[in-house]
């Protein structure tokens, strides 16, 4: 009942609630040198809970599933330590009248759009700059759906207008989706105009990267007591050459004659040398306002896109970890401040599994509490386990404490295992919650 009060309060929003997470995001951001700030949507699918108000429509009225979009901005250290949710915004498609159709978005001007939620991740990303003041470059980082130019636009006009010791706008990184038309050193465009796609392959080799990356595989059920796997990608080592070139595409058309200035970027093309026969090759061509003048420019580039994926898992936890499509709230306005503690826990669950694999000595009271080492630790020594029964009552340093954390998650524990990751913490802190309360509430 507390809860239900608590998010039904009108004083209590989804902007409230995340404030104090965002003061602490940007203290973090400040003790690094660089930062991705990751922006991508996810769908939040609510079509079993038909009686929660505010929810729109998925795709086409066909398959009517119901729910809200949510587009994060998840900041992201270079070394990929998870900093914290900067911003977030929870928004539902209108529904239309029966037999209309949506207007065509090419007919209307950006700011009409849903894909403008990409430009106003790069102007908060430009605010964090901001924020944070010199000394932190703030790398805005999106996927396909980023390659909009407005957003290029948008950096050169706050260069333009920049004041003297002013912080400079974020840089983006965007992989690329359009073959964008290129306009010639003179700005003009011939017969023949060269192609974004076509100059990214002939751009100059600086150099190969190599990597290794994990197979993946796809299951379809053929029967009830059968199942097909269809390996999709290889367990291998990628080799990759790198290209790089600098374009100034042309300036697109818009709605109601607005002119937008003329930008120019640079273009990493990486493409998988001999993939395995039968596998569509590792390849990306990705657009950058940062200047990539040698190979080393170009993997720090590649090493920042790469950290994408990190908002990826930060969906995952939040909506398979933290179930927040199983919220049985009845309203929108409930649901919003509830969605923000939600998504500060599951921040928390990828920091610590983060900390714990790259600072395992620390002292686990740095982001453990008093109640929940001492009752995860009691507990480990009543079921005699080898790490808690060599402690002798002493604080646990971070990596003990993560290990004993996703055993109670269901961790199996064993050398070939690896270190714990998001699933076994995020089961085993829902434990370790528990242990805490019934510390507090019984002592030894």
């Amino acid at each position: 009942m507390a809860a239900y009060r608590l998010f039904n309060n009108k004083a209590v929003t989804l902007e409230r609630v995340l404030r104090p997470h965002q003061s602490a995001t940007v203290e973090r951001v400040r003790a690094h040198r660089s930062v991705a700030l990751i922006q991508d949507t996810t769908e939040l699918d609510f079509t079993p809970g038909k009686h929660l108000q505010g929810s729109g429509l998925f795709g086409a009225s066909d398959n009517p599933r119901r729910g809200w979009f949510l587009h994060s901005q998840f900041a992201v250290s270079e070394d990929r330590l998870p900093l914290g949710v900067y911003s977030t915004n929870l928004y539902a498609r209108a529904d239309l009248p029966p037999g209309q159709s949506r207007p065509d978005n090419h007919c209307l001007p950006i700011e009409e759009k849903e894909s403008n939620r990409w430009l106003l991740g790069y102007r908060q990303a430009c605010e964090l700059g901001v924020a944070v003041g010199e000394g932190v470059e703030i790398f805005s980082v999106s996927d396909r759906e980023g390659d909009i130019y407005e957003i290029f636009e948008h950096r050169e006009l706050l260069l333009s207008t920049a004041v003297e010791g002013s912080p400079a706008p974020a840089h983006w990184i965007v992989c690329a989706a359009k073959d964008r038309v290129l306009v010639d050193e003179d700005g003009e465009i011939g017969e023949n105009p060269a192609r974004l796609f076509e100059r990214a392959a002939q751009g100059s080799l600086p150099g190969i990267v190599e990597f290794n990356i994990t197979g993946k595989t796809k299951s379809r059920k053929i029967s009830r007591m059968k199942t097909e796997t269809t390996t999709v990608r290889s367990r291998r080592q990628v080799r990759q050459e790198i290209r790089i070139s600098k374009v100034t595409p042309r300036i697109p058309r818009r709605i109601g004659g607005k002119k937008l200035v003329p930008v120019c970027y640079w273009v990493i093309s990486v493409v998988e040398l001999d993939p395995p026969e039968g596998e569509k090759p590792i390849s990306r061509v990705l657009l950058t306002s940062f200047e990539v003048g040698d190979l080393e420019a170009a993997r720090r580039i590649l090493r920042l896109y790469l950290a994408r994926w990190d908002i990826e898992v930060f969906h995952r936890v939040l909506k398979t970890g933290c179930r927040v499509e199983e919220i049985q709230l009845k309203t929108e306005e409930a649901l919003r401040p509830c969605l923000a503690l939600y998504l500060i826990v599951a921040w928390r669950i990828l920091y610590l599994t983060h900390l714990g694999r790259e600072c395992p000595d620390l002292p686990c009271s740095v982001v453990f509490e008093e109640a929940e080492w001492k009752s995860v630790a009691a507990i480990a020594v009543k079921r005699k386990m080898k790490v808690a029964m060599e402690l002798g009552g002493k604080e646990p340093d971070l990596s003990r404490m993560i290990y004993l954390v996703a055993i109670f998650g269901d961790y199996p524990g064993c050398n070939k295992d690896g270190p714990p990751g998001p699933q076994s913490m995020w089961q085993g802190l829902t434990r370790v919650r528990d242990f805490a309360i019934a510390w507090k509430a019984f002592g030894k």
